[in-house]
């Protein structure tokens, strides 16, 4: 299957009693549920089963086998005879034709469900990466903002700090310690949900997530998302196996034919003689000539193409909106990150250097290092943004995408 492909899982190391792993790259994260999830599996299935079911159009009929005896009495006949079912018109060349568009309609709804899976994983790594970045940023805060109190308490047991500046910046810490509590739950959530992509057996506690934020991979070709796209490929598909079916529909026209031949036994007044049995049958097609079939035939066929046209006119729809949405979020970060959080991280030197000669107080130091802090959730929420954009990106396309 072309997009069930089997990868190399990622590489795992166990230290003492507890499982540690290296962090996990989208792309091993991806071929780990590729290879071992359920979902992934269950998908792969349904396109065996389909084309099994499929495959049963094109069987060509049971012989039928038949013994006869005629008495009266006198004579006595008996007829052993083979009848079988002739394929002409061309009928089984169609019902193998009708089985690969069967086939390659269920291939192409299984890649399209495939896309959603790994959609879904791709956000749900994005959501570890930010949970990740957001936690480091918290433990960055709480760490300066300890060793301040460090100062302070230092300064006040020689006389040269205030107890109001020491006990304002503990309130401070006090309240950076609680957001830390929180972003590591949220970490702890987020492990979770990417371990459920994963496969069973994934311990979430290991599961950590390579790379930064902050990517600026290639964004996927949008020139041709039609041709891309698993769920149009499935309806131009359908649309080609209804086609066949109205022309298996009309060969219903022509009559069947049903050869039989075999030995007859012959026994009249105790001599006996043996020969061989010819006939042939042939359907009136009287009162069936496949009108119903080729109307349903006719009707599914222009269903299909209006879903069709309605999914080409949403793709573009689609395509459009999420390259503009992941082509400007990366600007807008871009400019927040070279205009606030680079800018953002002189303020703590500055106020710092204020603060020691008296220029500045504890709440001017502790707003620049609020506002610096800030300034870096920020900019993890404008990158995610651009993040997700630009998955989405990926899956109205129609391909594997790198945000």
């Amino acid at each position: 299957m072309s997009r069930f492909k089997l990868l190399a899982a990622g590489c795992w190391l166990l230290s003492g009693a507890a499982a540690a792993a290296q962090p996990l790259t989208e792309q091993e994260a991806l071929a780990r549920m590729r290879v071992e999830h359920p979902r992934v599996e269950a998908l792969r299935l349904a396109v065996r089963e389909s084309e099994a079911e499929a495959r049963l159009r094109t069987v060509r009929a049971n012989p039928t086998v038949g013994y006869t005896r005629e008495d009266t009495g006198f004579t006595a006949d008996d007829f052993l005879l083979v009848s079988q079912e002739l394929p002409l018109w061309g009928r089984r060349r169609l019902q193998r034709e009708l089985a690969d568009r069967q086939i390659a309609g269920a291939q192409a709804g299984a890649d399209a469900a495939l896309l959603a899976v790994e959609t879904s994983l791709r956000l749900a790594f994005t959501d570890l990466l930010i949970a990740q970045e957001r936690l480091a940023a918290f433990e960055t805060g709480v760490r300066e903002l300890q060793a301040l109190v460090a100062v302070l308490r230092t300064r006040e047991e020689f006389g040269e700090g205030s107890r109001f500046d020491r006990l304002r910046v503990e309130r401070e810490v006090a309240d950076a310690e609680a957001d830390l509590a929180v972003a590591r739950i949220g970490r702890r959530l987020a492990q979770a949900h990417l371990a459920a992509f994963i496969g069973p057996g994934a311990d979430p506690e290991t599961l950590s997530a390579a790379g930064r934020l902050a990517d600026h991979r290639v964004l996927p070709d949008v020139s041709a998302p039609l041709e891309q796209r698993a769920d149009y490929r499935s309806l131009t598909v359908d649309e080609e196996r209804w086609t066949t079916e109205r022309r298996v529909a009309e060969q219903r026209r022509l009559p069947d034919v049903t050869l039989t031949g075999g030995i007859k036994r012959a026994d009249s007044f105790g001599a006996g003689d043996t020969g061989y049995a010819l006939a042939a049958a042939v359907s009136v097609p009287l009162f069936s000539r496949g009108q119903a079939q080729v109307a349903r035939a006719e009707a599914g066929k222009a269903r299909v193409e209006a879903e069709r046209r309605a999914l080409a006119v949403r793709i573009a729809s689609d395509v459009d909106a999420a390259h503009v949405a992941a082509t400007r979020y990366r600007r807008v970060a871009d400019q927040y990150r070279a205009d606030s959080v680079e800018r953002a991280a002189d303020l703590v030197t500055i106020a710092v250097t204020a603060y020691e000669e008296g220029e500045y107080g504890i709440l001017e130091l502790l707003d620049a290092y609020r506002v610096t802090l800030r300034a870096q959730l920020r900019l993890l929420d404008l990158s995610a943004a651009a993040r997700r954009a630009a998955i989405d990106l990926g899956r109205a396309v129609g391909g594997e995408t790198a945000p």
